[in-house]
């Protein structure tokens, strides 16, 4: 029941109250049926929004691609063991042969091509830093492909406000995001 479910939404008391909202970097459609009215409510009334990142933002796409990038002149075969990288190799052709079986007639009929959702998803891989190679990994599974094209809950509710007229924000830079996550060495990632 709606009511009972935990809502992921504290209050913070005030005039008027503000309320902080716990989110989930999954696409909307996965999650928005759980999330109780009471977190639904407090959105729609809102004025200001305040995000993690400004995901309508293209600065915002652009630094979080360009942080995912290794040093220039460096690869990921320069910086990983031949065989994770043989491995990682074969599995991204794997994953290219079956990306056309993993999409939804849905994604086809909005123009959706296998090719372009790989290389939107896995291009440039071999400059990535081992850390986002393995963020990149873990998504291209049949069920996240199958979901591609749907935003994730934060994208979606800062389409939302956006869409409302609402002012919304960011609390965190890129840099913030970036540094700790490439900061990790390799036996972390």
């Amino acid at each position: 029941q709606q009511n009972k479910l935990n809502s992921f939404l504290w209050t913070i008391k005030r005039d008027p109250p503000s309320y902080f909202f716990g989110t989930i970097h999954v696409p909307y459609t996965r999650v928005w049926d759980f999330i109780p009215e009471n977190s639904k409510k407090a959105f729609q009334q809102s004025h200001i929004v305040y995000f993690e990142l400004d995901l309508t933002d293209p600065y915002t796409i652009s630094a979080l691609t360009s942080c995912q990038l290794l040093p220039q002149g460096e690869n990921l075969q320069d910086v990983l063991p031949r065989d994770i990288y043989r491995r990682l190799k074969r599995h991204l052709e794997y994953v290219k042969l079956m990306m056309p079986s993993w999409m939804t007639p849905d994604q086809r009929g909005k123009g959706l091509y296998a090719d372009y959702l790989f290389n939107a998803i896995a291009g440039n891989w071999e400059r990535k830093r081992p850390v986002w190679v393995m963020l990149m990994v873990n998504s291209l599974t049949e069920v996240d492909i199958k979901s591609r094209g749907v935003p994730v809950l934060d994208l979606f509710l800062a389409q939302e406000a956006e869409r409302l007229r609402k002012q919304t924000g960011a609390v965190e830079k890129v840099e913030e995001q970036c540094h700790p996550l490439n900061g990790l060495n390799f036996s972390q990632v």
